[in-house]
């Protein structure tokens, strides 16, 4: 069993990785006082892809079989002020085949973005920006990223459950509540990944850059798709239902195009992996330290 070396560089030590087995490995090691063996890894940009190809391609796929299919069954809706020419979300996803695309691929993600969470929550403590004093500012964003994160997981999965047909009150309170989530995560996200190592090149910026504009746009859809539903529904204007439609398309691909930017955040940064941490025996611990093989 080997144990990690230290490497010494112009008067700076530097702690270096155990060696690789045959399947690209590290070597059973010891840390701590602990035996620690790693069984399986996983390639972080196959994760990443898990969790973003799923949400993009189940929501595509029932907004357009919707649109193509089921126009007829979606339109012929008891309209209020005249029959709009876009359903909403909420409608197309009350019918049966729509519903299994969006239900199926946008819960399958939903364990992988916990895992994303976790790791981000993990990693935005250790590599917070030393330079930046406001440690109170940073920590209060990083558990609003995390636990806002997770409300914003549960509301998307009660929505999609909880549908029109099931309890339309209820799922109008999920969609506006998930909004504000995804707002705020969002904010908490940027704001952590500013003031941490995340930000450097080669792609810590380029992650920002996206992230705010994702934000932005989304933030500005919100008044957008309040005002058309109050003019559709209090006014009786036809074509702002479809400008409403509209924003709840954009809001959906704009909320999926900012957690696509986790691409950048992990792509060479992060590596995903079981390991497995055992007790050390006494004797080991001897052999660790001296350097002796135990007599048995």
């Amino acid at each position: 069993m080997s144990s990690p070396t230290t490497h010494v560089e112009k008067g700076v030590k530097r702690r270096l990785p155990p060696p690789l087995n045959k399947m690209g490995l590290f070597e059973p090691y010891m840390k701590d006082g602990k035996k620690i063996t790693e069984i399986v890894r996983f390639n972080p940009v196959e994760v990443f892809l898990a969790g973003f190809i799923p949400p993009m391609f189940g929501s595509i796929a029932a907004i357009f079989i919707a649109l193509i299919f089921h126009n007829d069954e979606i339109s012929n809706y008891n309209w209020q002020c005249g029959r709009a020419r876009l359903p909403s979300l909420s409608r197309i996803i009350n019918l049966p085949v729509e519903r299994t695309f969006w239900q199926l691929f946008l819960l399958f993600h939903v364990p992988i973005r916990v895992v994303e969470l976790i790791t981000g929550f993990s990693r935005y403590k250790r590599m917070r920006n030393v330079n930046y004093k406001r440690v109170w500012l940073y920590e209060l964003s990083r558990f609003a990223y995390f636990f806002v994160g997770l409300l914003e997981l549960i509301f998307l999965s009660g929505l999609s459950i909880i549908g029109e047909r099931e309890n339309i009150q209820i799922h109008v309170i999920f969609f506006y509540v998930f909004g504000i989530c995804g707002i705020i995560h969002m904010i908490a996200n940027i704001f952590c990944h500013a003031h941490s190592l995340y930000y450097l090149n080669p792609y810590g910026r380029l992650s920002y850059y996206l992230k705010i504009l994702f934000t932005s746009l989304y933030i500005l859809s919100t008044p957008i798709l309040v005002g058309s539903f109050i003019l559709y529904w209090r006014k009786c204007i036809t074509w702002a239902y479809d400008v409403f439609a509209l924003c709840e398309y954009c809001g959906v691909f704009l909320n999926i195009c900012f957690h696509g930017c986790a691409f950048f955040d992990i792509r060479y940064k992060v590596t995903f992996s079981v390991r497995r941490v055992e007790d050390i025996p006494e004797a080991e611990k001897t052999q660790e330290k001296t350097g002796i093989e135990p007599k048995y």
